[in-house]
């Protein structure tokens, strides 16, 4: 996943996006998981104490919902931009 999301998104849009929109996307989602992580994960373990492993079972169908998003709007997406 953390290779493969960069990948996706530099083969989806033209360098002038890239460079602007991608960036600060990307990095502003990596601030969002990582300043809420620490924060959401002992409030959840309080209540389960298997909150840690949902939470990252949670977070992989995420990913697996996102990349079977951008494979079947592949053609599509490329038109659009």
């Amino acid at each position: 996943m953390v290779g493969a999301i960069p990948y996706v998104l530099v083969n989806l849009f033209r360098a002038q996006v890239r460079f602007s929109g991608v960036s600060f996307s990307y990095n502003l989602a990596y601030a969002i998981f990582g300043g809420l992580t620490p924060v959401v994960l002992p409030l959840l373990l309080k209540a389960n104490p298997l909150a840690p492993a949902y939470y990252v079972a949670g977070i992989c169908l995420l990913g697996m919902v996102t990349a079977l998003f951008v494979k079947a709007n592949k053609a599509g997406a490329g038109k659009l931009i």
